[in-house]
């Protein structure tokens, strides 16, 4: 369970076999006092991935301005390992969140649509 921000956009592609899948990154935020008892934010970054009837929610959210860049938004998953190769052939492992819930949490104003 995550709560963050998104950090783009959602996109949304339509695959073969009726497939939909909608991507998108959200930061979340830790806040602490350092040794000094200045205070400090910690930014991590999770790539969110959602499939089929979700994805189709989440694109319509988006149509609709619900969910832009810097909403906050509540996300239910499971974390996913991949292992790709990058340009110079190396294999690289990335996590993201395959995502089965996702909520907006904050209701944009109009003049933010």
């Amino acid at each position: 369970m995550l709560i963050g921000n998104l950090g783009q956009d959602p996109t949304v592609r339509y695959l073969e076999n009726n497939r939909v899948v909608c991507n998108f990154s959200i930061a979340t935020n830790e806040y602490y006092l350092d040794k000094n008892g200045e205070k400090k934010v910690e930014t991590e970054w999770h790539m969110i991935e959602a499939w089929d009837q979700l994805a189709k929610n989440l694109e319509q959210l988006n149509i609709k301005g619900y969910l832009k860049k810097g909403s906050q938004v509540y996300v239910e998953g499971r974390i996913r390992t991949e292992t790709l190769k990058d340009k110079a052939g190396m294999e690289v492992q990335r996590k993201k969140i395959k995502a089965s819930n996702v909520q907006f949490l904050h209701l944009p104003k109009e003049s933010e649509r």
